[in-house]
């Protein structure tokens, strides 16, 4: 059975996906391998773009590129400041459910912003400009993906309507729907996009064929979240205690403890980041021990 504890975080994560879930939330991360272009330097441009919403409602995702957090929240995409103030970057603030980062470009779905009708399902978008405006690619008004990662060409969303996994191999253009599992997150190894991890409410589960199907990864602790690096598999519990693993997710090593139940994880190459209850903690050693980074942020 679904722990309450479990089932309280995979709310924020995932709107329904078939088992009656039903808050609004999501948890996405970047493609964290570390590989994409080096991220713009905040700027007074990126604070000229923010709407004049004070601060990010309802964070449903973390991404890292390049050390630099971004936020993919309620209103919009936000971005971390030199001072680690956050500004919100996207000049339309749409409800960004889905949000990752593909070699140059930001991919991001959800819901249209204010103005249009909140429950437009908005597709899959592209930024090619940072974040700051953004056009349909593919599937709009059909899908909401509440959960994006990416690898080169290779995109990977679950939809929140019905669980299912659905896969591009030309960046987003045409999808195929793979396996329809109640995953409520995913990972995708940077260097062999055929290999996923997801988490469910019976335990991580493992995909060698690109989604097609998945088998139980068994003894290992029950997952709420994942981030995936070139070098580390990351995993948090719903109590915020660290896993990782080096092997694709087939054995896991405990590392340290987050403060409070984690709602958003992501990675880079240096860099293990958390969200939990209103602060984004950062680690620098693998997890195994955390300081906080921005704080403020509200509760979801």
């Amino acid at each position: 059975m679904l722990t309450l504890t479990l089932r309280k975080v995979l709310t924020v994560i995932v709107v329904g996906v078939g088992l009656g879930l039903a808050a609004c939330g999501g948890t996405s991360s970047t493609d964290p391998s570390g590989t994409a272009p080096a991220s713009p330097t905040p700027t007074a441009t990126a604070t000229a773009a923010a709407a004049t919403e004070e601060a990010p409602e309802h964070i449903h995702n973390l991404a890292l590129v390049e050390g630099v957090v971004y936020l993919g929240t309620h209103n919009g995409m936000w971005m971390e400041q030199l001072d680690q103030s956050v500004v919100q970057v996207s000049e339309v603030p749409f409800d960004v459910m889905g949000l990752a980062r593909a070699g140059d470009r930001w991919l991001a779905s959800g819901h249209a912003g204010a103005g249009l009708d909140p429950h437009a399902n908005l597709g899959l978008q592209e930024s090619t400009d940072d974040g700051r405006t953004w056009q349909a690619v593919s599937l709009a008004g059909e899908i909401d993906f509440h959960r994006l990662v990416a690898s080169g060409d290779v995109v990977i969303g679950l939809s929140s309507s019905d669980g299912a996994l659905m896969k591009s191999t030309d960046a987003g253009r045409s999808w195929k729907s793979s396996a329809r599992s109640p995953i409520y997150d995913l990972a995708l190894d940077p260097q062999d996009p055929s290999l996923i991890v997801g988490t469910t409410e019976e335990g991580p589960i493992r995909s060698e064929d690109g989604g097609t199907s998945f088998t139980p990864i068994n003894g290992v602790p029950l997952i709420a979240l994942l981030a995936w690096t070139d070098a580390m598999l990351y995993s948090v519990t719903p109590k915020g205690k660290i896993y990782g693993s080096q092997d694709g997710g087939k054995s896991w090593q405990p590392s340290g403890q987050v403060a409070g139940p984690p709602e958003a994880m992501a990675a880079d190459s240096n860099t293990l980041v958390v969200l939990a209850e209103g602060t984004v903690f950062a680690s620098t050693d693998g997890g195994k021990t955390f300081a906080p980074r921005i704080t403020g942020l509200g509760a979801h």
